[in-house]
């Protein structure tokens, strides 16, 4: 067993080693600093050289999209595509859209055939647009006629729902209500009360409807074959549909050659 006094300690530290050793590390850290800010120097002096090289490289890929599509034949126009509808009327869209076929694609003025196809009016909704490599797409919701209004001369307006007449004809299309009137157009708010009067009655009431007409007031009347007489049916504006059906149900079997139930509550025969 050792005696502890003969043990040695290590010697403490002198003040100027522990400067020393300060010194040291102060310019370790100083140089770790100076080499962090040369990187970052560095990295901002790559930075617009970088952005710049970015910038070319975009300029050249519009550059080639730009001469690809304008001037070169690679994209050339040789195709249209209609969709919404088939046969002939797909036929008669391409005739009317007039597309012009082998140029460049991206110079096909899409909104002039745009225009070219609801100048035609027999469209609800046209849009127009290109297809890469080779094709105009042309996508259309065509107008559904629902009634067939019959004006002075003898001319038939083909009318949607909206009351858009969207083509005339010398006669009414197959399965179409139709209506005369004296208006110079009808309204929505007459081809609703038309379509509303023609669906509202009895089927068997329904089959003996003649001489429907609309009014500039958008009055819907008619007459109905009861035996071996006429009567007239003044059923008004829309509204009220359910209700006026049944007025005539029950009102038809009364004497008078009038049904007026534009007024639901205050029907009149007469």
């Amino acid at each position: 067993m050792l005696d502890r006094s003969t043990r040695t300690r290590p010697p403490r530290p002198t003040a100027a080693s522990r400067a020393s050793r300060a010194t040291t590390v102060a310019g370790r850290g100083l140089a770790s600093s100076r080499s962090r800010f040369e990187r970052r120097a560095a990295a901002a002096r790559r930075r617009p050289r970088l952005v710049a090289g970015i910038a070319v490289g975009v300029l050249l890929v519009a550059g080639l999209g730009a001469w690809l599509g304008w001037f070169s034949a690679v994209l050339t126009a040789t195709a249209v595509e209609v969709r919404g509808v088939t046969g002939a009327a797909a036929a008669q869209v391409r005739q009317v859209a007039a597309v012009p076929l082998g140029g460049p694609l991206m110079r096909v003025d899409t909104d002039a055939v745009h225009e070219r196809l609801v100048a035609g009016k027999a469209w609800r909704e046209v849009s127009v647009s290109r297809s890469l490599p080779h094709t105009v797409v042309i996508d259309v919701t065509p107008r559904v006629a629902v009634l067939a209004v019959r004006g002075a001369g003898g001319r038939v307006d083909v009318v949607d729902d909206e009351g858009f007449v969207f083509a005339t004809v010398a006669s009414p299309p197959a399965g179409v209500p139709v209506v005369s009137s004296g208006a110079r157009t009808v309204t929505k708010n007459g081809v609703t009360a038309a379509l509303q009067a023609l669906g509202s009655l009895d089927a068997a009431l329904r089959r003996t409807v003649s001489g429907v007409s609309v009014s500039e007031a958008d009055q819907v009347s008619f007459r109905l074959k009861v035996k071996e007489a006429s009567k007239t049916v003044v059923w008004g504006g829309p509204g009220d549909g359910a209700m006026k059906a049944r007025l005539v149900k029950i009102l038809v079997s009364q004497p008078g050659s009038t049904i007026d139930v534009s007024v639901p509550s205050s029907p009149v025969t007469r």
